[in-house]
């Protein structure tokens, strides 16, 4: 669809920049939030779009970006993209807008670090993510800036543990469009897109196919940390955490 027809279709979203974001960590659940969230018919937007954010015209990229492979719904009223990497900066003067809401995501370090080891030892093995030490750095240089972030904006923000989205669905997303101000709950079974699973837009297994919440843990067992990388992951996890829930104004956490 042209920016211009989703214009006609839907005037009231590309001419109010009503955005919500997700700032978090890759192998955080994240895809799964953004098919959630992105299946409530108030939101547009389901995978990471890698891009900044710096100023208004970065939330206008957006929206031509978007709308130039997408059909816009007609009632939707937020646009939705997730940060995943220190190199898109997300200006703090946009999170602050009253038209923005910002959700911060941690999940726990050990299948975090283990998962980010084995997607890149598989897509991209000359990367230092592709072991245990670069994997690792990436979890705490990002947990830092995430905690970062939050001390900057203050409580405009909803903290979740990931954790959530698999043990308690219902109640964290029903607890976080209450927040969020949907008048439906986020669904617990999501639509499929045409990028799910494809590209760079997030995680590529068959179960995100699914259109359901799966429980099953991935098994990594060949993946070993040290007994460093273990201590740093956890001890930044556990700090970025408590400091980053403090600040929320509200959180769901497991």
């Amino acid at each position: 669809m042209s920016f211009a027809k989703a214009l006609l279709a839907n005037p009231e979203l590309i001419l109010r920049h009503r955005n919500i974001f997700l700032l978090s960590h890759m192998r955080a659940n994240t895809s799964l939030f953004g098919h959630l969230i992105g299946s409530h018919p108030l939101v547009e937007g389901y995978y990471e779009m890698h891009i900044g954010y710096y100023s208004w015209k970065s939330l206008w990229r957006q929206k031509l970006r978007h709308f130039a492979n997408h059909n816009v719904k007609p009632g939707a009223r937020w646009m939705f993209d997730k940060v995943l990497h220190d190199g898109h900066h997300v200006a703090t003067s946009l999170l602050m807008r009253d038209t923005s809401r910002t959700i911060i995501m941690l999940r726990a370090p050990e299948q975090s670090v283990k998962s980010l080891v084995a997607l890149y030892r598989k897509h991209s093995p000359q990367l230092p993510e592709a072991t245990p030490e670069g994997a690792t750095r990436y979890y705490v240089d990002r947990l830092a800036a995430l905690a970062d972030t939050a001390g900057a904006i203050g409580p405009r923000y909803f903290y979740l543990d990931a954790e959530n989205l698999i043990s308690r669905t219902d109640v964290t997303l029903a607890e976080l469009s209450t927040w969020l101000g949907f008048d439906t709950p986020i669904p617990s079974q999501y639509d499929t897109f045409e990028n799910t699973g494809q590209g760079n837009t997030g995680d590529h297994s068959s179960r995100l196919k699914s259109g359901k919440v799966n429980r099953t843990r991935s098994d990594y067992s060949d993946i070993e940390l040290t007994s460093a990388q273990q201590a740093a992951a956890e001890e930044a996890y556990q700090r970025h955490r408590e400091q980053i829930i403090a600040g929320a104004a509200q959180h769901a956490t497991a």
